[in-house]
């Protein structure tokens, strides 16, 4: 009986997509064996597009002998849409697979990745989120940049390779991969794996807005079912290690996402218009980034955000609030009294108000405990 099904959402994917199903079709057991192709089957959820991912997809399962991967259609623009037309195409047959993979296009698992869910599942879990970062190229051919998330930010965003390779001795990180062990590490739509009946108990993915009107969806499905689940009493395991990559292909080419706000958009423009080295330019320029927003970013969404499904997560970081964990956990306390089943908009919105009362505090605690 399959065990895994993989569910990869595409839309225009053909030039990522080969090296996603190649990861999975390369999933190694602990001894190196490659693990049976039986157990698990890759569905991909196409949103059709002007490019041929359907013919690229084949092209790509047809170099494994025995791989099953299939294509389902899914006509709606919808990240929600398409995850669970493939997920429904597992479900609704007279052997349903045993657990769920949300993956991205342009994601690529290492090879013992597989092996390490099946040991948390192997251990009771129900859900597990795993560990992923920004492909390393992007860090090694942006230097600055990296510089400067190491002297800003930390080392959240960082493979341990560029760990070893660019934080010193006498580097202070702000954020590292400890508040993943101490918070809980959020779950990425890239790569997380959920039982079937757990999935279905918690009544699937379903599509929710950012806005009251129903107009502004929420794209991602793990952050929503990350607050059911924990507000159901579901802990969420955690694998750290092996850790996947992903394209920084978004980062590259929508600089002004990152660059929102600043006075040197019209010179990024300039630049870009000189130098087609995406990578060059971005570092040009990262020096003069304004890392705040970036560091308001992990407070509410790697912090304070996992205190609202979790509020004993405040008593067992104490250290991480300082003072201010008193109040922290009243406010938390008081809003989920008010709100016993709120949906993902409640919560980010909540996080938000969270992040602007104390955003401070909690940097103020990091930097203290780290110098």
């Amino acid at each position: 009986m399959t065990r895994f099904g993989f569910v990869i959402p595409t839309y225009n994917e053909a030039e990522t997509i080969g090296r996603t199903i190649e990861s999975i079709a390369l999933q190694r057991s602990p001894e190196g064996d490659l693990i049976s192709r039986d157990s698990y089957e890759i569905v991909v959820a196409d949103t059709p597009g002007h490019d041929e991912t359907p013919r690229a997809v084949a092209q790509a399962a047809a170099r494994f002998d025995g791989l099953r991967c299939s294509v389902v259609s899914e006509p709606a623009r919808s990240m929600v849409a398409a995850r669970n037309t493939g997920i429904d195409h597992l479900l609704e047959r007279p052997s349903p697979v045993d657990y769920i993979v949300s993956g991205d296009a342009d994601t690529v698992l290492p090879p013992g990745w597989l092996s390490a869910v099946e040991d948390k599942l192997a251990q009771g879990a129900t859900i597990v989120s795993t560990a992923g970062f920004f492909e390393t190229e992007l860090w090694r051919r942006c230097p600055a940049l990296t510089r400067c998330y190491v002297e800003e930010i930390g080392t959240v965003f960082f493979p341990q390779a560029i760990i070893d390779e660019y934080v010193t001795a006498q580097d202070r990180p702000l954020f590292t991969q400890r508040l993943f062990r101490d918070f809980g590490r959020p779950v990425s739509d890239c790569a997380f794996v959920i039982e079937s009946d757990t999935y279905q108990k918690l009544g699937g993915f379903k599509p929710e807005h950012y806005d009251e009107g129903g107009q502004d969806e929420i794209p991602a499905v793990g952050w929503p079912f990350m607050f059911r689940a924990e507000l159901a009493g579901i802990d969420i395991a955690y694998v750290e290690e092996p850790a996947y990559e992903t394209s920084a292909r978004r980062l590259l080419h929508e600089p002004e996402a990152l660059f929102s706000g600043s006075s040197y958009l019209g010179e990024i423009e300039n630049f870009r218009s000189q130098n087609d080295d995406q990578y060059a330019w971005l570092d040009h320029f990262a020096p003069r980034l304004n890392m705040e927003a970036l560091r308001r970013y992990v407070v509410k969404n790697y912090v304070l955000q996992q205190c609202i499904t979790r509020p004993e997560r405040i008593v067992q970081n104490r250290g991480t609030f300082g003072s201010a964990a008193e109040e922290l956990a009243m406010a938390v306390a008081s809003w989920r009294d008010a709100h016993p089943q709120p949906g993902a908009r409640e919560v980010f919105a909540f996080a938000d108000e969270l992040t602007d009362r104390f955003f401070d505090a909690v940097v103020r605690a990091l930097k203290e405990s780290v110098s």
